[in-house]
Parts: structure tokens; C-alpha cells; sequence
């Protein structure tokens, strides 16, 4: 094989890396899930790549929007759904591009954070925004570089820090070479910039927020380490922090022990 073809073989591997990077996984939806969602009222907003699902719940109360995370669905945040209504809240939450029932087969946090805008242009405003993992990442950034109007409160479960840690995760899961991902970062910095994602930081975002926070997360999380919320809890002069134990990654979202200290602190 000559050194052109070489080339043009190793590129073709680079690109197909760089389109699995950029793919989130397919979030499987339960039935008890399924079956609050299809309770809501259920619409499509129009985004650049397509539509984007939307479920709301409840009336005219205080609207809290909630946030998935990166190869997650609106339908992993329904547990948050009674107990908020019960609490006289109105619900929104909706599938980010390229994840659940909206449309996209790739996306990015450069994507995803306008998507806020377009649910919030529908729902005026949200008093509390509920977030987990790598939707804590794209709530801050939307707040710091997009200028998403502040709620009154944020949660954040599970929180992501820095946004490029995602590559050696990535690289792991994948079993790839350092040749391969080498290649996978220059074709990010040459698509989107030297640097520009290497600068979206959790812990340096909520250092200019100004929203009374509570975050959490659980030591025995292997999704995202729990090294990462302490860097950001540090950083967060507004922010209360609670470790929890054996929750995992996600399973502070179906808490009934969790869901309480969150209403407490959204009445707060």
C-alpha cells in the first residue's frame, strides 16, 4: 500500500472515530417512563437540525425545566415529575438534538446549548433548571456564554467538568490507539478551533454564576468521577454540595429521599 493510500485509509478511520465521538448513545426509555411522558403534553419545536421533542406537565405554577445528560432522554428525568407537581411546579423537559425522540444523529455542546433558547422562547421562563452530567455542563455554559435568562435556582446531579476529560473516557471504551485519537483531536480543533472546546470548564463557568445551586453526587459514580463536582462545588461560592453513597451514576434521579431535599431547596 503506498504512503497516499496509507494516509487516505488512516483519515477514512479518523473520520468515522470523529462521527462515533460526536453520536450519543440511545437511551432506553422504561415503560413506567413512557407512560408519564405520554401523560404530559407532548410537542415538537423546529431547531436547525430538525425538531426536538418537548413534554410539559402541569399548569400555570413556577416552570422547572429538566436537563438530561449525554446519551440520556427526557424520559430518565421523569421521577422528578410528581413530586415537583405536587409541589404546585409546572414541567418541562425535552429530548436535546440527537438523543431520544428529537431529531440529529450528531451534535455538540455548540448545538445543544441554543436548543435551551428555542424550549425557552415556548415557555417564557423557568424559575429552576434540574440537571444531570453533561447537561450540567451545557446549563452553565448557556447561562455564562449564551446569556440564558438566570433562574431562581439550579440542581445539578452528577456534574461534568471539564468537557474534553470526555476523550480519554472515550478513547478507553473505544480500545483506540494514541495515533487514532492524535488524529480525532486535531480533526476537533481543525472543526471547530484550536481550543475552543478545550476551554468549556465547568468549575470556571459556575465561578460567574450567581444562582444559589445544590449539587450531588454519589461516590460510586463511573460515569462521570466524583472528583469533578468537588472541583466545581469548590469554585461555586453560591453552591451547597451532598455526596451520596451507592446511587451510581443516575440513580439519584428516582430518589424519593433525593426529590425531597430538592423541593426543600427550590422552596427555599
Amino acid at each position: 500500500m503506498s504512503t497516499l493510500e496509507t494516509a487516505a485509509k488512516s483519515q477514512a478511520i479518523i473520520k468515522r472515530v470523529y462521527q462515533a465521538f460526536f453520536s450519543p448513545s440511545q437511551y432506553e426509555v422504561k415503560s413506567t417512563d413512557r407512560e408519564i411522558i405520554e401523560r404530559g403534553n407532548n410537542y415538537r419545536v423546529p431547531f436547525d437540525g430538525g425538531e426536538l421533542a418537548v413534554t410539559t406537565w402541569g399548569g400555570d405554577g413556577p416552570a422547572v425545566l429538566l436537563m438530561h445528560g449525554w446519551g440520556g432522554a427526557r424520559a430518565q428525568m421523569t421521577g422528578f415529575v410528581e413530586p415537583l407537581l405536587s409541589a404546585g411546579y409546572r414541567v418541562v423537559a425535552y429530548d436535546q438534538p440527537a438523543h431520544g425522540e428529537s431529531d440529529g444523529k450528531t451534535t455538540n455542546i455548540l448545538e445543544i446549548a441554543p436548543s435551551m433558547d428555542l424550549i425557552l422562547q415556548r415557555e417564557r421562563r423557568f424559575d429552576a433548571v434540574i440537571a444531570h452530567s453533561f447537561g450540567t455542563l451545557i446549563t452553565s455554559y448557556a447561562l455564562v456564554k449564551r446569556n440564558l435568562p438566570p433562574p431562581s435556582r439550579l440542581v445539578y446531579f452528577g456534574a461534568f467538568n471539564r468537557l474534553l476529560d470526555s476523550l480519554p473516557r472515550f478513547q478507553m471504551l473505544a480500545n483506540l490507539p494514541d495515533e487514532v485519537m492524535d488524529g480525532l483531536r486535531n480533526m476537533i480543533s481543525e472543526n471547530f478551533g484550536r481550543d475552543v472546546l478545550d476551554a468549556i470548564v465547568n468549575e470556571s463557568l459556575v465561578s460567574q454564576i450567581r444562582i444559589p445551586a445544590l449539587m450531588f453526587h454519589d461516590r460510586s459514580d463511573n460515569v462521570t468521577p466524583v472528583e469533578d463536582s468537588r472541583a466545581i462545588a469548590n469554585a461555586w461560592t453560591d453552591a451547597q454540595y451532598i455526596e451520596t453513597n451507592g446511587l451510581g451514576h443516575r440513580g439519584a434521579l428516582q430518589s424519593t429521599e433525593i426529590h425531597a431535599q430538592v423541593l426543600r431547596f427550590l422552596k427555599s
